[in-house]
C-alpha cells in the first residue's frame, strides 16, 4: 500500500477513500491542538479537539460497513480514551463560564461555589495533561494517522463479485439514514426525558456532520438544511449544558446553600429551553424540507 494523495471529493470517488480523507482532516485538527492541550488544557483547544473526535465518531458510524470488520475499532478506542479525559475539562469549563455570567448579574454572587469548581477544573486539567504525557497515547494516534494516510488500508478482501461503491451510490442512503434517526424522536418529544434530548442532539449532530462532509457535492441547496440543523444542535447543546450542570450540582460536596440557589436557576433554564425547542423542531420536520434534501441527492 502507498501513502494516500489527497483527491478532490467527487461523486465518482470510492466511498472508502472519501471516508479516509475525511478522517485524516479531523485527525489533523486533533494534532493541531495537542500542544495547547499538553501545555495548559486550553479550553478552546479542548472544545475543538472534542468536536473533531465527535465528527470522527460519526465517520466511523457512517463508513464502518465499507471497511473490514473491526478495522476501525482500535482507532475508536484510542479516541474514546482521549475523549473521556476531555469531557470533564469541557463540562467544568462551560459550567464555570455560565456561573460567571450568573454571578455578574446576581445581587449575591455564588463565590464559594465558583472557587470550588475552579479547583475541580484544575484537577481534571492536570489529569488530561498527565494522560497526554504517556508515550503509548501518541503511538496509538500515530497508528491511526498511518491508517488515514494509506490508500486501501483496512479494506475487506475482494472476491471480484462486488461492484465498487462510489460516493454517488452511497450518499443518498447515508443522508436519509441520519434524517430518519432524527425524525424517530419526533413522536416522543412531548414527554422526552433529558437522556432522550441528549440522544436527539447526537442525531442532529450526525445529520449536520454528514451534510457538511459532503457539502461541496450537495451544493447551495443543502446550506439551508445545514443551518437549520445547526440551530437545532445549538439549542439542544444549551439544553444539555443545563442538564449537565444540574447533575454536576447534585454530585458536588460543597456549599449546599449556594448549590441549591444555582440548582433552582439551572432547573428553570432547563424547563424554559425544553419548552422553546418544540416549535423549532416543528419548523424542521416538514415535507418541503425533506423534498429539498431528496432532490439534492437525486442529482448526484
Amino acid at each position: 500500500m502507498v501513502s494516500m494523495i489527497h483527491t478532490p471529493l467527487t461523486p465518482d470517488l470510492p466511498i472508502a477513500e472519501a471516508a479516509r480523507q475525511m478522517m485524516a482532516e479531523q485527525l489533523a485538527i486533533v494534532y493541531e491542538h495537542l500542544p495547547a492541550l499538553r501545555q495548559n488544557a486550553d479550553p478552546p483547544a479542548v472544545h475543538e479537539t472534542r468536536k473533531a473526535i465527535r465528527r470522527t465518531f460519526t465517520l466511523f458510524k457512517l463508513f464502518a460497513p465499507v471497511f473490514a470488520p473491526h478495522e476501525l475499532e482500535p482507532h475508536r478506542r484510542t479516541l474514546r480514551r482521549l475523549m473521556r479525559r476531555l469531557g470533564p475539562c469541557r463540562d467544568l469549563a462551560v459550567f464555570r463560564q455560565k456561573l460567571a455570567a450568573y454571578n455578574d448579574a446576581a445581587g449575591q454572587p455564588l463565590l464559594v461555589l465558583a472557587e470550588y469548581v475552579e479547583e475541580r477544573q484544575a484537577k481534571v486539567d492536570k489529569r488530561l495533561r498527565r494522560y497526554l504525557e504517556r508515550p503509548k497515547v501518541h503511538r496509538r494516534l500515530q497508528r491511526y494517522r498511518r491508517f488515514t494516510a494509506t490508500a486501501g488500508a483496512g479494506l475487506p478482501t475482494g472476491n471480484g463479485r462486488t461492484a465498487p461503491l462510489l460516493v454517488r451510490h452511497a450518499l443518498p442512503t447515508l443522508v436519509f439514514q441520519r434524517l430518519g434517526a432524527v425524525r424517530a424522536f419526533g413522536d416522543v418529544l412531548p414527554t422526552a426525558t433529558a437522556a432522550q434530548f441528549h440522544q436527539l442532539r447526537i442525531q442532529f449532530k450526525e445529520l449536520r456532520y454528514t451534510l457538511t462532509f459532503f457539502e461541496e457535492l450537495l451544493g447551495e441547496t443543502s446550506g439551508r438544511i445545514i443551518e437549520m440543523t445547526r440551530l437545532m444542535q445549538d439549542h439542544l447543546g444549551t439544553l444539555n449544558d443545563a442538564s449537565v450542570a444540574t447533575a454536576l450540582l447534585i454530585a458536588l460536596d460543597c456549599c449546599p446553600e449556594e448549590v441549591a440557589i444555582y440548582g433552582d436557576y439551572q432547573s428553570a433554564e432547563l424547563a424554559r429551553l425544553t419548552e422553546e425547542f418544540h416549535p423549532l423542531y416543528a419548523a424542521f420536520d416538514r415535507p418541503d424540507i425533506r423534498q429539498v434534501l431528496a432532490l439534492t441527492v437525486a442529482s448526484l
